[in-house]
């Protein structure tokens, strides 16, 4: 069993509605009425995965890419996966500029699983590359008083993949890396937690999601916070890839 357990937010512990692929199949589908739901999700999974390399890439030269730029790439994946016209991609950068309007979700047995696993005495924190006012988001769902540390990109200056963010909160937590497993969506939270000396408890955001073959695998690929449980816990789990 693991001494301690770290958690991201999104598509992990919390569910933003309406999800990023949602509102860019509603934008695609006015000017495609044939694009499927599979399609936005294949596209969110290419998004997701260009960012993730800009962040690393970020990290290891310490040059930060221009918010426009940044936004004018995540929408240029849109518009080559989905053939988007001018108008829908405008619409989708205005929509990542101002973070578009959302609210949160727990994510099924997310406050059962975070009970239990503080009940067998396991430190619990929080890693994420996300903004401070998530804090009052995870307090307002009635997640805030499980973890014993949030660490918060914004808050420290450090993201992920770096692998220190995750080895600040096991210093935090007065937990070593090697005694300690990261849950997240994202295949760079799967390289971060190997990075920092750290079992990977993988929960792809969507069937899309792959890992590419410049990261190992997971230690575990998770279905569901129950499936969580049964890896935190050390108990019989027959899916370790």
């Amino acid at each position: 069993m693991y001494r301690c357990a770290l958690f991201d937010i999104d598509n992990t512990l919390l569910i933003k509605k309406p999800t990023i692929a949602e509102i860019v199949y509603e934008l695609a589908a006015r000017e495609n009425p044939s694009l499927t739901m599979d399609e936005a999700e294949k596209a969110y999974a290419e998004s997701e995965l260009w960012q993730g390399q800009q962040i690393q890439k970020e990290n290891e030269t310490g040059v930060r890419m221009a918010d426009e730029e940044y936004l004018e790439n995540v929408t240029g994946i849109y518009r080559r996966a989905l053939g988007l016209g001018e108008k829908a991609c405008q619409s989708l950068t205005e929509l990542f500029g101002r973070d578009y309007k959302k609210e949160y979700q727990l994510m099924p047995g997310a406050k059962e699983l975070l009970g239990r696993l503080q009940a067998e005495g396991l430190s619990l924190g929080i890693v994420s590359n996300n903004h401070s006012g998530v804090r009052k988001v995870l307090a307002d769902m009635g997640l805030e008083g499980f973890f014993g540390c949030m660490v918060i990109s914004e808050e420290v200056n450090l993201y992920k993949p770096d692998p220190r963010i995750l080895q600040l909160a096991c210093e935090k937590l007065g937990a070593a890396p090697g005694e300690s497993v990261y849950v997240g969506d994202h295949p760079f939270d799967v390289l971060c937690a190997h990075s920092a000396g750290m079992a990977a408890a993988w929960l792809p955001a969507n069937r899309f999601m792959e890992i590419p073959a410049f990261i190992d695998p997971p230690d575990y690929t998770i279905s569901s916070l129950l499936e969580a449980a049964e890896v935190l816990l050390g108990e019989a789990y027959s899916r370790r890839t």
